[in-house]
């Protein structure tokens, strides 16, 4: 008899795979309590403009800092067992320089233009890509040992140390920096609370360069598919930002990034803890089984069931709990989470079972699937331009148009994975 837990409850192990989840969603669910105990001091101390620019720089370290293990993170879980340890101190390498690099380019174009001035935004920049990279590869590296719950209270002290810190510094200095600082600071908590649960507990072995060499070579093939395709969505993902700076002004970016913070960050973080168990049960089901279909099936009723009560929840509660919560002035976040909640629904759903193009070897799905999340809001910003629309028109063209990519997408990997287990014989 088996003793594997995909094996248990019905073939699925779906008590196992449930425990997991809530642990993750666990730490997910308190950060965000910590959040919405935070953001009415944060929105009475910092004024929407300076919302603003700390959105600009959330959105700047985002796209470099999603791709700075270089995706090696994802080789983690499939790695070889000697191996796992060498991939992991390659993402940590590549974390490093990836840092360096962001941040030299932020101080190329910070001394190139007024929008920011001093040296402490690049470098900043380049911390927070490194953490992220650090971040990153120490989760998976935790998750494939099914350490959850370390990598669920990491993320409770980032959210902690970040609030607490923001809301401490805006009485030395209530500017755009201040919310920087506060949000690096629970990234590097974070770190340091993953690494000594890796070097304390799993202890994996020192960097040997022939192996990490080899790691790098057995998954090079990987990574030149997928590192292109993250980093487009990553601009898929931010591009909202900037154009909402470039169409109007830092006081509708913050109003963006307030909402943004409010319902599509929780939602995203909640899918994506729900992903990542997925990735692991999916990746050992396939080896096993042969076909992950009960896997994603199973997943697209639990994040389907989250991602429309979240849906709901901000249609009919966004604009008075706003009012109450943050005051009077943040009203215009309301409207733009209301306009945006069917996108935000559909893409939540669909993503929750993304990696299954890495499961089905076929990661160059998502690359084009990327490419067009990123030309339908471009599209939409030259249509917004060209008729001189208002904020909540060009949202309103960007959630119509890309809800549709998002469901044609999630269909897509849904009959793909059927058609898998139909060739497995399943």
């Amino acid at each position: 008899m088996t003793t594997d837990p995909l094996a248990r409850d019905d073939g699925l192990g779906r008590r196992q795979y449930l425990r997991h989840f809530l642990v993750i969603l666990g730490g997910n669910g308190a950060a965000q309590v910590i959040n919405l105990l935070g953001y009415p001091f944060l929105a009475r101390l910092y004024s929407p403009q300076e919302f603003g620019l700390f959105g600009v720089f959330v959105a700047a370290s985002a796209i470099p800092g999603i791709v700075a293990c270089g995706r090696f993170e994802y080789a983690i879980p499939t790695a070889p067992k000697r191996g796992a340890s060498s991939v992991l101190w390659l993402c940590f390498f590549v974390s490093i320089a990836m840092g360096i690099i962001a941040g030299a380019g932020a101080a190329l174009y910070w001394s190139l233009s007024s929008a920011v001035s001093g040296s402490a935004f690049p470098i900043l920049l380049g911390v927070c890509v490194t953490l992220t990279g650090v971040c990153a590869g120490n989760s998976m590296f935790l998750m494939r040992h099914e350490r959850y719950r370390a990598v669920s209270t990491s993320i409770l002290a980032r959210t902690a140390t970040a609030i607490l810190s923001q809301v401490g510094l805006a009485f030395v200095a209530r500017d755009s920096l201040s919310l920087i600082v506060g949000f690096v600071l629970g990234l590097a908590v974070q770190a340091a609370i993953l690494s000594s649960w890796v070097w304390l507990k799993l202890r994996p072995e020192r960097p040997r360069g022939p192996r990490i060499r080899a790691m790098f070579a057995r998954y090079r093939r990987q990574v030149t598919v997928d590192f292109p395709s993250t980093l487009v969505a990553a601009v898929a993902l931010n591009v909202l930002t900037f154009a909402l700076a470039i169409l109007y002004d830092q006081r509708t970016v913050g109003f963006y990034s307030m909402g943004n913070r409010l319902a599509a960050v929780p939602l995203a973080l909640f899918n994506d803890a729900l992903a990542q168990v997925f990735f692991q049960k999916a990746s050992r089901a396939k080896e096993q089984k042969g076909h992950l279909w009960d896997e994603l099936k199973f997943n697209l009723i639990t994040s389907g069931i989250l991602s429309f009560g979240v849906l709901f929840g901000i249609v009919l509660f966004a604009r008075p709990f706003i009012a109450i919560f943050l005051g009077a002035q943040w009203l215009p976040a309301a409207d733009m989470l209301i306009v945006l909640s069917p996108m935000l629904a559909i893409r939540a759903l669909a993503m929750s079972i993304g990696t299954t193009v890495f499961v089905l070897r076929s990661a160059h799905w998502l690359f084009v699937h990327n490419v067009a999340t990123v030309v339908i809001p471009v599209l939409a910003f030259a249509v917004a331009w060209l008729m001189h629309l208002g904020p909540l028109g060009f949202l309103g063209i960007v959630s119509a148009t890309l809800a549709i990519e998002y469901a044609l997408f999630g269909l897509f990997l849904a009959h793909a994975a059927r058609r898998d287990r139909a060739n497995a014989g399943a």
